[in-house]
């Protein structure tokens, strides 16, 4: 009679079964990965979603507070304080042990009542550089979290369109070295050549067919604009350069328009 070898037997079961265990624990990791990241993933969008949604009622109070259309900019703050309220209560206290984090929103908080302040008063400068203070903030955040957002690359742009313009309108531009001047314009057209290569999420802000056309046309007359100041910046004629840099910021504001919510920001005022 055959000897049956019931211990190479066993082993083989025993190798079977934990070859299967192995891949079903490979498996179920790679579910539960996958799961875990695509919840980050949908967690990260919801917050993308209402940032966006407090970038669209911020925007009319940048736009008026930076045209010194304060009374516009008075009736928009209520808006934006809604938004803002929403964002702060739902996001403020959702990561207690980062510091950073939690300090972002306390700034962001102070840095809007500062505004709010100043709207009310009249001084659209003041305004201005606290509104500033308020996405910078919440360009840090992102930055810190690794989190991509086309307005971030906007905002770029808009603080080297601010140095630029801030040294064009300047009667004492002969004192600094024009050398220095042409840095600023270069910087200036590289963050815009971000820009222009950054594509626009037209669902995360709520644009349509015709909200594209108008932002597309915007974008056209900005570049138009940043090419007439590079133009004059060659010429180095200061009046002139004075008047692209002006005609270049109302360019950019009609771009940055956007992507805001006028028409909620007119409704809630009018609701109150």
């Amino acid at each position: 009679m055959k000897k049956i070898n019931t211990t190479n037997s066993f082993l083989q079961r025993q190798t079977k079964q934990n070859k299967n265990f192995s891949i079903m624990s490979l498996l179920l990791f790679v579910f539960l990965f996958s799961l875990a990241s695509s919840c980050e993933e949908e967690n990260v969008n919801v917050l993308l979603q209402d940032m966006a949604e407090f970038d669209k009622a911020y925007i009319p109070v940048l736009y008026y507070t930076r045209r010194g259309e304060m009374d516009n900019a008075k009736r928009s703050v209520f808006f934006l304080n809604h938004s803002w309220q929403k964002v702060n209560r739902k996001y403020k206290n959702i990561n207690p042990e980062n510091d950073d984090w939690q300090e972002a929103f306390r700034m962001t908080d102070a840095w809007l009542s500062d505004a709010y302040y100043s709207i009310d008063a009249m001084q659209p400068k003041d305004a201005y550089i606290f509104l500033d203070h308020v996405r910078y903030q919440m360009m840090e955040l992102r930055m810190k979290n690794g989190i991509d957002y086309y307005l971030d690359d906007v905002w770029e742009f808009e603080a080297s369109l601010d140095l630029a313009e801030e040294v064009a309108v300047d009667q004492m531009l002969c004192l600094l070295d024009y050398c220095e001047f042409e840095d600023i314009v270069k910087d200036l057209n590289e963050q815009w050549k971000i820009v222009e290569e950054a594509k626009v999420d037209a669902e995360l802000f709520d644009l349509d067919a015709e909200d594209l056309k108008v932002l597309k046309n915007q974008k056209k007359k900005l570049q138009e604009a940043i090419i007439v100041f590079n133009q004059a910046v060659e010429e180095m004629e200061g009046e002139n350069l004075a008047m692209t840099a002006t005609f270049l910021r109302q360019a950019y504001l009609e771009y940055l328009a956007g992507f805001g919510d006028f028409i909620s920001s007119k409704h809630y005022y009018a609701s109150r």
